[in-house]
């Protein structure tokens, strides 16, 4: 049987609410057409996006604010998130679980979930910095160098 993830909602006015996480993603905010709305105006309309992206669950912040943590720790781009692993938007705690089989709507306390595109389903790419290209093409050189004084 598959297992199916969970956001639970651990503290805050939505305590006790579970949503299932699917590829299509929620969108955590305070604005009424979020699939998890919070009241707070601590809380970005669209504060950060939590999917399932090969087999694992991810969260973004999606240019909130006041930041989304993960552990006590700001997420600057994207983040898996574990079962058990504490995320916090502003005063409200959500956590990841796993429960046994497929989703059903009419569920108690199981929300519905919004349709997004495939492509806002996946996690941004990590770009490099500048130090890291410099540091790659520094290296490259000195391994052409090392190559033409060993071949000449």
């Amino acid at each position: 049987m598959d297992r199916v993830p969970l956001l639970v909602a651990t503290k805050g006015p939505l305590k006790g609410k579970r949503y299932s996480v699917t590829t299509s993603g929620l969108m955590v905010g305070r604005d009424d057409t979020c699939d998890v709305t919070i009241p707070d105006a601590g809380v970005s309309r669209q504060h950060a996006r939590v999917l399932l992206h090969n087999a694992a669950v991810w969260v973004q912040d999606e240019g909130s604010r006041n930041g989304v943590f993960v552990n006590g720790k700001r997420v600057v781009r994207h983040r898996q998130l574990s079962p058990g692993i504490e995320m916090l938007i502003g005063e409200h705690a959500f956590t990841l679980e796993l429960a046994p089989g497929s989703p059903s709507a009419s569920e108690p306390g199981m929300e519905p979930t919004a349709s997004l595109t495939a492509s806002a389903a996946l996690p941004p790419a990590p770009t490099p910095s500048r130090a890291t290209l410099a540091a790659g093409a520094a290296v490259m050189l000195v391994v052409v160098g090392v190559l033409w004084f060993i071949l000449s």
